[in-house]
């Protein structure tokens, strides 16, 4: 369990660690790498697993150092397990195959995200029952129109020195704020979009 720097959470929690996205803006990679894993393949982390939740209900984000479309069906399962022994947390899931969310029965402490940063990313069917569904526009790299109904937007910018990085324009972020007024959909800005928002960041949660 540690306590991060994003904004949107109180602490991150990564029983898996790799992924085979292979996204070239992927921050998780660079950050294996600088650890001594260069595959960066999905793997199993007992360790960490098994390290306590805060006493405190806390925002988790369970996965920011890999994507659970790869995550073997047994390493779900003792997660989800250990989550609906832990009910006054609140815990996060981020993926970009939102699909993998119907192949499991997430107590009702989960949020379910999809990380979205073009337009033809938009394959969320929105059937996630009981949960919490919110769109991730990280790193946000064009004009995007929201399409399905959600429960949350995050946006924010990709961080880094990548050689090929892209720096949203900020009447991408007001067009998708609008979007998500016009839904009555909460929005958080990340502090990576404060130079380009240039005002008071807003940073709703959903009720």
């Amino acid at each position: 369990m540690t306590k991060t720097k994003i904004d949107w959470c109180d602490y991150t929690w990564n029983p898996v660690w790799g992924c085979n996205n292979n996204c070239p803006y992927c921050y998780a990679r660079k950050l294996a790498k600088r650890f001594g894993d260069p595959t960066f393949l999905p793997t199993w982390k007992q360790k960490n697993f098994d390290k306590p939740f805060p006493k405190k209900p806390s925002r988790i984000f369970v996965n920011s150092m890999s994507d659970m479309r790869w995550w073997a069906t047994r390493w779900m399962n003792d997660v989800i397990n250990k989550i609906a022994d832990h009910p006054w947390h609140t815990f996060l899931f981020l993926t970009k195959y939102p699909a993998i969310y119907s192949e499991y029965s997430f107590p009702h402490n989960c949020w379910l995200g999809t990380t979205i940063t073009q337009q033809n990313e938009f394959i969320f069917d929105g059937a996630c029952n009981q949960n919490l569904t919110f769109f991730s526009f990280e790193p946000l790299l064009e004009h995007i129109i929201i399409t399905p109904s959600i429960d949350w937007a995050i946006i924010g910018a990709e961080t880094g020195n990548r050689q090929d990085k892209i720096i949203p324009k900020r009447s991408w972020v007001l067009s998708l704020i609008n979007d998500c007024r016009r839904q009555h959909i909460p929005v958080f800005l990340k502090d990576s979009l404060r130079e380009i928002w240039g005002e008071k960041l807003i940073q709703e949660f959903p009720q």
